[in-house]
């Protein structure tokens, strides 16, 4: 059951991972700003699991803006919106999210309820196969293993906001990741690590700089 919370890379890998990194580049057929704003309409068609609660980020709610939608809301007054958003920065603080075990995110791997583990952190994306820029099979084939090594290799470009939709999708922590096969043979570089930590970290601080990549200086 799910409980509420409370050795470095060859020289030159960095380089060849980028000039590797194909699958998920952004196309001229849809635009960046499309793909995140298609992203954040999405809803949630599967179901609870286990009767257990998970984070669901609410249909039209940015999480990367929550502190500039609150803000908004109550300058508007918007009594309803307000609630809602800070109903979701509650759900989002490190204390309160849920921790969901490795042998529970292995269940997901249908393209009807898929759920992808990248650095420990749990992302339920099944809504956005249909919308992914490097089509859902690859997200599919990253499924039931650790794809945060493959996340690097295939999103070279755009990472800023391959990032910022991957925070869309957050629902848990896991536990006992550490068991999980990995989607891809390499180490992810030092330098992928640091900018995800701190892109995917920043949704647990409502820093919009960080959490959208603008800190980051990323295309």
């Amino acid at each position: 059951a799910f409980r509420g919370a409370g050795a470095a890379p060859a020289a030159g890998r960095g380089e060849e991972r980028l000039s590797d990194a194909k699958f998920g580049r952004w196309t001229k057929k849809v635009g960046r700003e499309k793909v995140v704003y298609g992203t954040v309409a999405l809803r949630y068609r599967t179901r609870g699991h286990l009767g257990q609660q998970v984070f669901r980020r609410p249909a039209g709610i940015d999480v990367t803006r929550l502190a500039t939608l609150r803000r908004a809301a109550a300058l508007c007054g918007h009594e309803d919106l307000l609630a809602l958003v800070e109903e979701t920065m509650e759900q989002l603080k490190p204390r309160n999210v849920a921790r969901i075990p490795w042998s529970e995110v292995q269940k997901h791997q249908s393209k009807d309820d898929l759920w992808l583990l990248i650095d420990s952190k749990v992302y339920d994306v099944t809504p956005f196969l249909d919308l992914h820029p490097g089509g859902g099979q690859l997200i599919a084939d990253a499924s039931g293993k650790d794809a945060t090594s493959l996340f690097e290799r295939t999103h070279g470009e755009g990472l800023r906001y391959s990032l910022r939709l991957l925070n869309q999708f957050f629902i848990g922590v896991c536990e006992g990741c550490e068991e999980a096969e990995r989607a891809d043979p390499l180490d992810s570089t030092p330098e992928f690590l640091d900018t995800l930590r701190s892109i995917t970290g920043a949704l647990h601080t409502f820093d919009e700089a960080r959490a959208t990549g603008e800190a980051q200086g990323l295309k």
